[in-house]
């Protein structure tokens, strides 16, 4: 009798292992859903929007650049962070009360997106994994280099109010990658575990702090 209640505590344990669910969340900084829904549209945090990165070598280099940035700028818990890149995604989702097959009381209501008080638009002028010495064959001796030419504009001026270049590379000291995503967006993920990674990482968090510490 004994033996037939561990073994059935052992399957049921077993049982209720495997009902758990597999997925982790890898990242949780930054700020979550109920304290976005607080921030009051008129401060203190600026509403901040990033566009697709220009890049002439890769398109998804650019798009991956953008997507770091903005994750990197929501983490930092300094802006409103405001969606770009899939905007025409969240209209069509509002849409859906429009056609009338769905419950009008659980969808979201039209009239309400955000606009943005800064766009930040950027260039990627430099991508280079292998930009100084080392062996071909020790990937931890080669050198990864990049920059990007930011601008940051005034939505209802259309003025640049501030424009700089922010370079990484992969020997950067002092970067500790706070802000940045824990794993590489789609479009970058061929460089994971190189020395590239590194340098794009070294170069979104700059990039984060630079503007973070802009005074508009």
């Amino acid at each position: 009798m004994l033996r037939k209640s561990l073994l059935l505590f052992a399957a049921t344990l077993l049982g209720a292992c495997a009902a758990q669910p597999t997925a982790t969340v890898v990242s949780s900084s930054g700020p979550g859903i109920r304290s976005a829904q607080q921030e009051p549209v008129d401060g203190p945090k600026p509403r901040i929007a990033v566009s697709a990165f220009e890049f002439r070598g890769e398109r998804k280099v650019g798009e991956g650049m953008a997507d770091m940035l903005t994750a990197a700028l929501f983490n930092s818990n300094r802006f409103i962070v405001l969606e770009r890149a899939r905007i025409e995604d969240v209209k069509a989702e509002q849409d859906l009360a429009a056609t009338g097959r769905f419950d009008v009381s659980t969808t979201a209501p039209t009239g309400q997106l955000e606009g943005a008080e800064l766009l930040i638009r950027g260039t990627v002028v430099q991508f280079e994994p292998d930009c100084a010495g080392g062996s071909v064959l020790l990937a931890s001796t080669r050198q990864a280099c990049m920059a990007i030419n930011l601008r940051i504009i005034d939505v209802r001026t259309g003025r640049v109010v501030n424009a700089t270049t922010v370079e990484g590379t992969s020997r950067n000291t002092g970067v500790g990658f706070t802000y940045a995503l824990s794993d590489l967006p789609i479009g970058l993920g061929a460089y994971r575990n190189t020395p590239m990674e590194q340098a794009i990482r070294n170069c979104i968090e700059t990039a984060v702090q630079h503007i973070a510490a802009t005074k508009m």
